[in-house]
């Protein structure tokens, strides 16, 4: 299934974000999950697309850790733009 594309234009919010098991996604794209820590009962890890593996917490605050990565990264780039100075053209440069 294709991936619906991220629109750079636009900012991304939580409530468009859906639980799916211990998977966090969008649409159809996953974002992140949540996984049991290997070692400690009751504790997970959030592990992201690219690898990234966060520190143990509960289960709640590893769900609420990974919105918070997964928007984070969704948003990157609309802040980007949002935030981005105007360019004042160099006249001084043209003469």
């Amino acid at each position: 299934m294709p991936h619906e594309p991220i629109r750079a234009e636009r900012e991304y919010r939580a409530r468009e974000l859906k639980w799916h098991d211990r998977q966090l996604k969008l649409g159809s794209r996953l974002l992140a999950t949540i996984e049991p820590d290997g070692t400690w009962a009751g504790m997970f890890r959030v592990r992201l697309p690219s690898g990234h593996v966060t520190d143990m917490v509960n289960v709640t605050r590893a769900k609420d850790a990974a919105i918070s990565l997964a928007l984070a990264a969704l948003n990157r780039h609309a802040r980007r733009a949002a935030t981005a100075p105007p360019m004042r053209p160099n006249r001084e440069a043209a003469e």
